[in-house]
């Protein structure tokens, strides 16, 4: 079958042409749609008015009313600059296709320009990922319309539910839509997660070469799980078939309001506060004193506990990353004892998922500071003395239980086979949390995301199986 071929290696265009959706440098109608973005890249729609954007972009509010009457017309006119954005980066890259490429290819080059628009401007993919781009996402199993009519969809979901659409007839399969929208959703998660870990989470780290190579070997995985759950008709599962553990607490309150009744209590304010200044401003211009202030603490007090404001994102990252590892390893301990380690690899990811619906501030917060390794240096190491530099306990131990994965199975024992299959389980389990928190996911119930997140597991777990010819379990 052609869909099982490497995927090409991509010639990247030149991004820093002028961007043909964007208005004139310059002009009153950039700078608003450029406040505009940068105030939903931080926020929500309730967020984006009017005023506040006139505001900030230092134009009278009746010259902005000039070219958007209120506030619906502007988040409208932003949802279609970055519905059309996206459009352009990714027909860049499916022009560079020749006329007869098999469908699967055109799935990647479409997934391509979406990552590429996301490295050449992360404010406006912040702006994109906080859009509120569709309130009610249909239910797979319930709600679908038959036949599936892709239009009712967002712009960027409808494209490419046309190309699996068409992927489908060329395989000469019956259409499924709840296949074809799971299928969507899988090709979404992936690639928001990968962008999104590349713009704004640990993979910012990387060199741009890094990050193109590891998107390009992560996709591949994918789309081999993809290929082959599109051809049989059905998608394979793996156990478990839900989040097997118990479900974290949401987490309700706000730093102002958390006790301070010890001096750990008040450290635990205070990195709360921090969490939500992260979330709220980005680490630009990010103090201990801004810091102290959302935790309504003293200056003076929060300087005794802390060391400046360096110290207290280190000390943040490694909070965070201890409560995310709690979630996972709950989930990952709580599949019975002797299962496979693919068991633990799904469990794991619904322990990644549950960290993110139970606390979105921490979670956005880890993403963002997060400043540690995550290249393995051996294949053989357990994370241990042969890793030079601190990879952090969530990722340590998520990379062990691939790695347990690869060696079970018989797979090839190559740290680059390790570190992309890593990323390429991570992007999907982070991009369901990203859709899930703050994407279109948002606005269904944490059952329904969880339903969600299995069977895009499912395929992410067929693809590895596939590309690297292990034995199933």
């Amino acid at each position: 079958m052609q869909w099982g071929n490497a995927p090409p290696k991509v010639k990247l265009v030149d991004v820093n042409t002028q961007d043909p959706s964007a208005p004139p440098a310059g002009s009153v109608e950039h700078r608003l749609l450029d406040q505009a973005l940068q105030i939903l890249g931080r926020g929500d729609k309730k967020a984006l008015t009017l005023q506040r954007t006139a505001e900030q972009a230092d134009i009278p509010l009746e010259e902005a009313r000039a070219l958007y009457t209120d506030d619906a017309t502007l988040y409208a006119e932003v949802s279609r600059f970055l519905d059309e954005r996206l459009r352009v980066f990714a027909d860049r890259e499916l022009a560079k296709l020749p006329a007869d490429v098999p469908i699967i290819k055109q799935v990647l080059a479409n997934a391509t320009g979406y990552f590429n628009a996301a490295l050449d401007n992360p404010t406006y993919f912040a702006a994109y990922s906080h859009s509120q781009v569709v309130e009610d996402f249909p239910n797979f199993e319930e709600q679908i319309e038959r036949p599936l009519n892709p239009d009712a969809f967002p712009a960027i979901t409808a494209r490419v539910l046309n190309l699996i659409l068409e992927a489908t007839r060329q395989l000469e399969v019956p259409i499924q839509e709840d296949l074809i929208i799971t299928g969507t959703l899988a090709l979404l998660a992936e690639t928001h997660g990968l962008a999104h870990l590349a713009t704004f989470g640990i993979m910012r780290h990387l060199s741009p070469t890094a990050k193109r190579q590891t998107f390009q070997a992560a996709m591949g995985s994918l789309l081999s799980g993809l290929c082959n759950t599109l051809a049989e008709g059905n998608i394979v599962h793996f156990d478990p078939e839900t989040i097997p553990g118990e479900i974290s607490k949401p987490w309700t309150t706000l730093a102002k309001d958390l006790p301070r009744e010890t001096k750990e209590d008040i450290r635990e304010a205070i990195l709360r506060g921090a969490a939500e200044e992260v979330v709220a401003a980005g680490l630009d211009g990010f103090t201990l004193k801004k810091a102290a202030q959302r935790a309504d603490i003293a200056f003076n007090t929060a300087t005794q506990l802390f060391d400046g404001d360096q110290a207290l994102l280190r000390e943040l990252e490694i909070h965070l990353d201890e409560a995310n590892t709690q979630a996972i390893v709950r989930q990952a301990a709580s599949v019975p004892e002797g299962s496979p380690a693919l068991t633990a690899i799904k469990a794991a990811g619904f322990g990644y998922i549950d960290y993110a619906l139970a606390d979105p501030t921490g979670f956005v917060a880890l993403i963002e500071i997060s400043s540690r390794s995550i290249v393995p240096v051996s294949f053989d190491d357990e994370g241990g003395m042969a890793q030079p530099f601190d990879m952090g306990k969530a990722f340590t131990y998520l990379m062990n239980i691939v790695r347990d994965a690869i060696s079970e199975s018989e797979g090839p024992r190559s740290t680059w086979v390790l570190y992309t299959q890593m990323m390429s389980l991570w992007g999907a389990a982070h991009g369901i949390a990203q859709l899930a928190t703050i994407g279109v996911l948002r606005y269904t119930s944490p059952e329904f995301g969880f339903r969600v997140s299995s069977r895009v597991m499912d395929i992410g777990l067929r693809g590895m199986i596939n590309a690297l010819e292990l034995r199933e379990p």
